[in-house]
């Protein structure tokens, strides 16, 4: 008994080790033309941040899964919460230049894609010295009426 347990013991070792053992396929191929698309939005979506045009920031989210937003540990349940605090800010009062060093944009499917970022914000603020922050991003954009919108995301700073 104990010879026979060793002998399939080490057969399925072997087949598991030498086999080619493949995943789930994924029926959708990434597709670059998608990449360039969310790689215009976000560079976008960058410029109105750095310079806190609201009304920008606000057209490059669709908020309709309410699927919120997480910002430096603080969760939103819905993108206007977020918007309100950024237009609570003296226009002009903060001003801030972000440097992307690491990007990958990942395409699920046609409709739906993940950017995930990293880099440096240098920000200034009025009466105050400046500093830098470093940043992690992820956001997950879907292609809504035809245009990629921010669906959810999260952003950290250190």
């Amino acid at each position: 008994m104990k010879k026979s347990f060793l002998s399939l013991f080490f057969c399925f070792l072997f087949i598991g080790l030498f086999n080619i053992s493949n995943g789930q396929t994924v029926p959708f191929k990434s597709n670059p033309e998608i990449e360039k698309e969310i790689d215009a939005v976000f560079l976008n979506a960058i410029k109105a941040a750095e310079s806190l045009d609201v009304p920008k920031l606000v057209n490059c989210v669709d908020d309709s899964h309410h699927a919120g937003f997480i910002s430096n540990g603080n969760y939103y349940n819905d993108f206007a919460d977020i918007a309100n605090t950024l237009k609570s800010r003296e226009p002009g009062s903060v001003k801030q230049s972000i440097t992307v060093m690491k990007k990958k944009i990942t395409v699920l499917a046609e409709n739906i894609a993940l950017v995930t970022a990293s880099g440096v914000a240098n920000i200034e603020v009025n009466g105050g010295n400046p500093f830098n922050s470093n940043f992690f991003w992820t956001f997950v954009y879907e292609k809504i009426n035809n245009k990629w919108k921010v669906i959810q995301s999260h952003q950290s700073s250190k």
